[in-house]
């Protein structure tokens, strides 16, 4: 089988030629020649055997190598070398191949611990397929070569050839054995020799690796602290051997967002474990590598002595692959939708390793030519700055690329009169030019000294430059049609686009808020949608004859919302053009002006009000002219006559009727004076707890009154309290409630004529209902809200049945919104009225069914003894003054501290009243103490501090209740009942 001659590599010879050195001594058995004639013989073909230094031995039949000899080895310099190169093919590594013509050889490896030291060779034998083969067992006729070379050759089957392979692998076990023994014995004779010498040699060749590997080599202490560094490392990252000695290696090389992977490389060494990796390091100046890291660690008596590492530069490696990657990355941020500044950030994060210590900038040509628009990756935006700041200047006249270093520099700011704020030490500016216009200068400017960029990143930046300045284009154009879109998307106008036929193709989102149809529901529909029905036919016939004109129309529309809303709408529609002219498609600009219509309506309203308001005035100052002199007229009146002609009979009278008209005078004024108060927000509200029990005495004291005053004692007056509840403790501000009721019941009074008045209250929850009912003239039913306006009744007339300033209602519900609460009113005309106060204003309740079991499971005791703690003693005497009045025993403790020890050493002590201001140890101190080591005493907590919080504040601390100085005697009593 021919086999294929494929030349070694110069490394592998190199390796093969270090490894047979050692064989140099070996000598060739001297029975060789026997025992190469006896494998001759078995086989019927000539051999010999040939070493790496092509010293061979054959068998007897020389003349049969003859042709073996003259065609392989003539016109080679190694004949070793020559068969060593070919690659074996079979498993046993023989090589089998023809030379000559027909002539066929195999070459069976010698080896000496596993290494080729020589080949035995067999050969000058023809397959029994081969041509020739076949025309000698054919008998044909041969040229002259053929018969020449027949005689040379023996004739074998493949089951022959494989037999005589088999033979020679077998044969070659002796003579293998016999080359290893002499190697061994030349091999520890070399050993004991070289010994000596290994230490310098290793020493040596460590030193020669280390210092001129084309590696970048490293060695570290177990700190990660360089210790020794080769000339490639200090060339690859631009430092010398005294800059980075006992520095921490992730401290010079490693960039910032990779500092933790440093880290973990650092952990990996430190464990003993080997570092393979790709990734990226920092030059001295800045600029970013990739590199391939391989690190181990260096142990020896199994301590761990140093680390180190192997850099290996494949910056061009990766460059090629990632340039095509940054130009597709950057091409994807130039089409998206970030705005120039984001933009540029982006790009210098993809351009991070190419641009290394140096700033990207990018400088727009202002809209008004006179400066620059001036942004650099750390800026947040762009600023204004003049030509004679900027290098950009000289790019820009020039229409072509600079790249400027040092001396450069300035004699381009010489020539170019520039002034800078900071000279950079190199810097590059490369046009945007788009259609031969230049839009600015984008580039790179550097302030380190030794940051130069080299080939490859300028023709990057290059071809960027005219992505960059297509992109600049584009970005302007989309961002006036975003700016345009924007402006649509957020008008505060409605905005509709349709097509000659009047479908819609566009609308805004404040078309879709105020009409209340989605954009999907009115995509191919027509505006007539909106049609009310209101707006007049005329009006869109007149539209569309100016629009379809090529003119703008403008006009006002009573349109309907999709929820059936109707809406005002002024709308301007204008035709849309194309190139050619013609009119393509219609936008109507409409702004919602219902508000508008609703405040003119109302401004009308207010106009008719105002000149109600002024009616009603008129009307007012005529009954109030009518209802001061009614009883003035009778004060003067009566006071004139009363002399020494009247009989004491008749003065009284006299003097009755004027305290009747004085008290209604007064009853007038008073209600100016409280609407008065109210309007100018001086009327002031107050708080106090009072029980419902005492209101209602109040109440009926009051309406005895007002029944005399209106000469209604011929009426009914019923009081009714809720029946569930024996007490009610309400919060509110008593006189102002007291106030309200008394003008309702005053009122009932006098439009009552026959019949009942009646007043009560119910509770539900913590609301409190009270309600004031009359059997008289009743109200119409659209009066009910007019008769709570001020300077109203449901009869405004001069001639009016009943008098009156109109005011009292009015006080009474704005005296009701300012206590938190409501005032309704049920009405029929001639059956009688139903006023209604509301107020959530209920602090507590006593069921009238629990109260009376409670009484009769009462302890008999009389005299419950309550300890007082209060430092003043003034307090003290009239707290003890009202309770000895009701049969309750009283000691007393001047600050919290007694009242702890009387507690713990008393008992009998039934009920604690704590003030909580006191010295040595105030009262909420003192109420948890006690309640630590008697939870069931009740202690009520007694403050002149009044504020809100305080209460609250207080049963948190334990008190079972609370009440505020100047203490209300019954409030006091009923609060002590409660609890004993």
């Amino acid at each position: 089988m021919l086999k294929n001659i494929n030349s070694l590599s110069c490394s592998e010879i190199a390796l093969t030629d270090s490894v047979l050195s050692h064989f140099q001594d070996i000598p060739i058995p001297n029975n060789f020649n026997s025992l190469l004639d006896e494998f001759s013989s078995l086989s019927g073909c000539p051999c010999l055997f040939l070493d790496f230094k092509d010293r061979y031995v054959h068998s007897s039949d020389c003349k049969a190598m003859t042709l073996l000899e003259s065609e392989l080895a003539k016109n080679s310099n190694s004949f070793f070398a020559d068969i060593f190169r070919m690659k074996p093919e079979r498993e046993d590594e023989c090589i089998e191949l023809v030379y000559g013509s027909h002539a066929r050889g195999v070459f069976v490896p010698v080896k000496i611990k596993g290494v080729v030291f020589g080949y035995f060779v067999y050969g000058q034998f023809i397959e029994n397929t081969d041509s020739l083969a076949l025309k000698i067992e054919k008998e044909l006729q041969l040229t002259k070569d053929e018969i020449e070379e027949s005689k040379l050759l023996k004739i074998l089957s493949r089951t022959e050839i494989e037999d005589n392979i088999y033979k020679s692998i077998r044969f070659l076990k002796g003579i293998t054995s016999q080359l290893e023994m002499s190697y061994d014995l030349k091999n520890e004779i070399r050993k004991n020799q070289e010994i000596a010498n290994e230490l310098r040699i290793q020493k040596t060749f460590f030193q020669n690796l280390f210092d001129h590997s084309p590696e970048a080599i490293v060695i570290l202490d177990n700190e990660d602290k360089v210790i020794q560094a080769n000339q490639e490392f200090l060339r690859l990252f631009e430092y010398s051997l005294e800059e980075i000695k006992s520095k921490e290696i992730n401290d010079l090389i490693v960039p910032e967002r990779f500092k933790e992977e440093g880290k973990k490389a650092t952990k990996f060494a430190s464990d003993g474990k080997m570092i393979d990796m790709t990734t990226i390091r920092q030059t001295k100046s800045g600029r970013q590598i990739h590199v391939q890291v391989l690190g181990k660690p260096i142990v020896l008596d199994n301590s761990q002595l140093a680390v180190y590492g192997i850099y290996r530069n494949l910056t061009q490696q990766v460059w090629n692959q990632k340039s095509q990657q940054i130009m597709h990355r950057i091409s994807e941020i130039l089409n998206s939708s970030m705005n120039t500044v984001e933009m540029i950030g982006k790009i210098g994060e993809e351009l991070e390793q190419v641009i290394g210590a140096g700033k990207l900038f990018l400088e727009l040509i202002a809209p008004n030519g006179r400066s620059l628009r001036s942004f650099t990756e750390k800026d947040e935006d762009f600023k204004a700055i003049n030509y004679s700041e900027s290098l950009s200047s000289a790019v820009i006249r020039g229409k072509k690329m600079l790249y400027l270093t040092g001396s450069q520099i300035s004699e381009t700011m010489l020539k170019n009169k520039l002034s800078l704020e900071q000279i950079p030490k190199n810097w590059l500016g490369i046009p945007l030019i788009s259609e031969d216009k230049v839009l600015g200068v984008f580039g790179v400017s550097t302030f380190i000294d030794g940051s130069e960029m080299n080939l490859e990143s300028i023709k990057l930046l290059e071809v960027l430059s005219i992505q960059l300045a297509a992109g600049t284009v584009k970005k302007k154009k989309d961002n006036e049609l975003r700016m345009l879109h924007r402006s649509m998307e957020q008008s505060p106008a409605s905005i509709v686009i349709t097509d000659l036929n009047g479908d819609i193709e566009y609308v805004n989102p404040k078309f879709c808020h105020i009409s209340g149809y989605s954009l999907k529901e009115v995509i191919g529909k027509n505006p007539r949608i909106l049609k009310s029905g209101i707006t007049p036919d005329q009006t869109y016939k007149e539209m569309w004859e100016a629009v379809l004109a090529g003119e703008e129309w403008a006009g006002e529309f009573l349109n309907v919302k999709k929820n059936k809303e109707l809406y005002w709408e002024r709308a301007n529609f204008s035709p849309i053009k194309n190139e050619y002219g013609k009119i393509t498609h219609i936008v109507s600009v409409k702004e919602d002006i219902t508000e508008a219509k609703n405040v003119e309506k109302k401004l009308l309203e207010s106009k008719n009000r105002a000149e109600e308001s002024d009616r009603l005035k008129s009307t007012f100052l005529a009954n109030m002219s009518h209802e001061l002199r009614t009883p003035l007229n009778a004060v003067i009146g009566f006071s004139n006559l009363c002399d020494d002609s009247l009989s004491i009979t008749e003065i009284l009278e006299f003097v009755g009727l004027i305290n009747k008209s004085g008290n209604q005078l007064l009853g007038i004024i008073e209600d100016i004076l409280s609407f008065t108060s109210i309007e100018s927000q001086s009327f002031q509200i107050g708080e106090e707890e009072f029980f419902m029990f005492n209101f209602i005495e109040d109440v009926k004291k009051m309406s005895k009154e007002k029944q005399v005053q209106e000469n209604k004692e011929r009426l009914g007056l019923q009081f009714k309290t809720d029946e569930n509840y024996s007490r009610i403790l309400v919060k509110s501000d008593y006189q102002r409630l007291l106030q309200v009721v008394t003008n309702l019941i005053k009122n009932a009074l006098k439009f009552t004529n026959e019949g009942v008045v009646e007043f009560g209250y119910k509770v539900d929850g913590e609301e409190l209902s009270l309600y004031i009912k009359d059997s008289g003239v009743g109200i119409e039913k659209e009066k009910k809200d007019v008769i709570f306006d001020k300077f109203r009744q449901a009869d405004d007339s001069i001639t009016r049945t009943f008098g009156g300033t109109g005011l009292g209602l009015a006080i009474s519900k704005k005296i009701m919104d300012m206590l938190g609460g409501t005032i309704e009113v049920e009405s029929e005309p001639n059956v009688g009225s139903t006023f209604t106060l509301r107020l959530n204003c209920v602090i507590s309740k006593t069921d009238s069914k629990k109260e009376l079991n409670n009484t009769n499971g009462m302890q008999t005791s009389n005299s419950p003894l309550i300890l007082v703690a209060e430092d003043e003693i003034s307090n003290f005497k009239l707290i003890e003054a009202i309770l000895k009045r009701n049969s309750y025993e009283v000691m007393r403790a001047e600050n919290g501290e007694e009242a702890v020890e009387m507690c713990k050493n008393n008992s009998n002590i039934r009920l604690v009243l704590m003030d909580i201001r006191m010295p040595i140890m105030d009262g909420l101190i003192a109420t948890k103490k006690i309640k630590s080591f008697n939870p069931n005493i009740p202690i009520i907590a007694q403050t002149a501090y009044a504020m809100d919080g305080d209460e609250n504040k207080a049963k948190e601390e334990g008190c079972d209740d609370y009440i505020s100085k100047p203490i209300k005697k019954d409030l006091l009593l009923e609060k002590i009942k409660a609890l004993i």
